[in-house]
């Protein structure tokens, strides 16, 4: 049975040596046909200001929470589900072109 996508945010606890920059991490849940999701996680050098340093697609939520805490310090009850209002004002770009 499929699982129910979300988004989740967290702020990074340690810091990494190849990307000092993040200060904080989203987890998109994206819905794909059969019973998998994927995770893209998208990498923050201001949360606020929405400046994304990149991101990375994830096979499904463990890997996502997995690799969070091994690159970023991000335990799972760090993590918070994020709201609809959250989510929407994330930009997504395809081909280098904002999609609205």
């Amino acid at each position: 049975m499929p699982q129910p996508t979300t988004c989740f945010f967290a702020n990074v606890k340690k810091l990494n040596e190849f990307r000092p920059g993040v200060t904080s991490l989203v987890l998109f849940g994206l819905e794909i046909e059969g019973d998998n999701s994927v995770y893209l996680e998208i990498r923050f050098e201001d949360y606020e200001a929405l400046q994304i340093e990149g991101d990375h697609l994830m096979l499904g939520l463990e890997e996502a929470m997995e690799s969070a805490e091994l690159e970023y310090g991000i335990l799972r009850n760090d993590w918070r589900e994020m709201s609809e209002m959250e989510i929407q004002r994330i930009p997504f770009f395809v081909g280098g072109l904002p999609v609205k």
